[in-house]
């Protein structure tokens, strides 16, 4: 009997290490598959396209500067130094990562929604993973914050203004204020805003290949 007995206990201890074993391996494996994938290249490439028409070493003087548009404050708040648009590619899709990590795509919002980025992750969301139940839809995690393109209120247009039928196309680098300035716009940089409304919300956020109508 304490013969039978020992090798009964003995086998149950041998089974309650190998589910302990078991379970420590499980619980490694879904620590590893909950980590993001950090996103290609090619996405911030695509990223930098749309907000500077892929110029990396840009600075227009509204604010923001570098191929993904960094402000001075999100820029050294994630671990930049000196201008972003003095920064090599890389080292600007370093702090890129960073700034998506912390508020996700919704830190470049137009951009982000032009190239179908949203969410959280690191890497964009699939359509499957985004019909999940248990994902978050992106409203309910985009509370009031300061991201690099909301930082700068946009003024409000009063009144409207008339357009002379002709088009300008903005080039990167462009501001609205540059561009009031080289086709001698009466009213600026205001003006040329008051007479888009229909396609520009905030006069600092224009992207390169928007068409512009003149005021008369």
């Amino acid at each position: 009997m304490k013969k039978s007995t020992y090798s009964t206990a003995a086998r149950r201890g041998v089974t309650f290490a190998a589910v302990s074993i078991a379970g420590v391996a499980l619980s490694a494996s879904a620590a590893n598959a909950a980590v993001p994938a950090t996103a290609p290249a090619s996405t911030w490439d695509s990223l930098a396209q749309c907000e500077s028409g892929g110029n990396w070493a840009t600075n227009t003087g509204n604010g923001y500067a570098g191929g993904l548009q960094f402000s001075a404050s999100t820029w050294a708040a994630h671990g930049g130094t000196g201008s972003p648009a003095n920064a090599s590619r890389a080292q600007q899709i370093a702090v890129a990562e960073k700034v998506q990590a912390s508020q996700g795509w919704g830190a470049w919002p137009a951009c982000a929604a032009k190239l179908g980025l949203r969410g959280g992750a690191a890497a964009p969301q699939s359509a499957a993973t985004a019909q999940r139940p248990a994902a978050i839809p992106v409203a309910a995690k985009a509370p009031a914050r300061y991201t690099p393109k909301t930082a700068v209120p946009a003024p409000r247009h009063v009144a409207p203004v008339s357009v002379s039928g002709q088009t300008y196309t903005i080039r990167s680098g462009e501001t609205l204020s540059t561009i009031a300035g080289k086709l001698n716009i009466a009213g600026g940089w205001h003006a040329l805003a008051d007479a888009n409304t229909a396609t520009i919300s905030n006069p600092h956020l224009v992207f390169p290949g928007q068409v512009l109508q003149l005021p008369a």
